[in-house]
């Protein structure tokens, strides 16, 4: 993208503004896209309060990837991921890289080693958009770990076009409300600290505290003792004494058995919401 919209890059605004709450937007915003930028996964979802994302679009080329989105994402992985969790808190519409708003140990974490990395995906572009019935619409872009970052280049043009871009965004999002007619009044959002709380509760004797659970969700989101501490506003000694008795609890000796034993606890949550 240059430093400037000229003629054809108009007129293809043009034609996404017209589409937009329409079936064919998704796929035109992606080949328009897909002009100015490669990526390996397109795609486009809602995060409701309260339940668990719809994809409204995917464009995923690879047949095992697609199936572990489907499946696994879906299903439950996503309330660790770092664009749904940052969706949960108050935010600028906008767009957003993965790198800069994913906790300081997301990259170390067992979510990360276990299910991201295994996709294969490297570097992510995402842009977020609140809608009317309070929830939050996501675009995301991701490239493959062969592929190189994307550049300070092609993230310039994008953001050259990120108020375009955010508002194409809302206005596909609350034309799907409309016409589905189902605006819903805003409720309290998805707390993993809580699906935690209420799954150690059932499935261990005795259960965490709340502040155990709110050590866990932070710990499996990615984020180190210390980010912890600033978090809850408590010292990171602290946390490692909480984190010791969550260990201890649960009855498990390492970070990936915590992931493993509360990945069981996303997907049994996620089946009642």
């Amino acid at each position: 993208m240059g430093e400037t919209i000229g003629p054809s890059e108009a007129r293809a605004i043009a034609m996404l503004m017209r589409i937009a709450g329409r079936p064919a937007f998704p796929s035109a915003l992606r080949r328009v896209l897909r002009t100015k930028m490669a990526f390996r996964t397109f795609l486009i979802l809602n995060y409701p309060a309260n339940r668990p994302p719809t994809s409204e679009y995917h464009w995923i080329p690879d047949v095992a990837l697609r199936e572990t989105y489907i499946t696994h994402y879906l299903g439950g992985a996503y309330q660790l991921d770092p664009f749904f969790q940052y969706s949960l808190q108050p935010f600028r519409p906008g767009i957003y890289r993965l790198r800069d708003i994913a906790p300081d140990r997301f990259f170390a974490s067992e979510y990360y080693q276990q299910y991201y990395q295994r996709t294969n995906l490297g570097d992510e572009v995402g842009v977020l958009i609140p809608l009317s019935d309070g929830s939050v619409g996501s675009l995301s872009m991701s490239r493959g770990t062969s592929d190189p970052p994307y550049s300070k280049a092609e993230l310039r043009g994008l953001r050259l076009i990120e108020p375009i871009l955010v508002e194409l965004l809302r206005q596909h999002g609350e034309r799907i409300l409309m016409a589905a007619g189902s605006r819903r009044a805003a409720t309290l959002p998805y707390v993993l600290d809580e699906a935690i709380y209420h799954y150690a509760a059932r499935a261990h004797a005795p259960g965490l505290t709340r502040r155990e659970a709110e050590v866990t969700a932070l710990v499996l989101q990615g984020h180190s003792s210390l980010s912890a501490s600033l978090i809850l506003g408590i010292s990171d000694q602290t946390v490692k004494v909480h984190r010791k008795n969550i260990y201890k609890k649960m009855r498990i000796s390492s970070q990936a058995e915590l992931f493993l034993t509360l990945q069981k606890a996303l997907l049994v949550e996620n089946a009642k919401a």
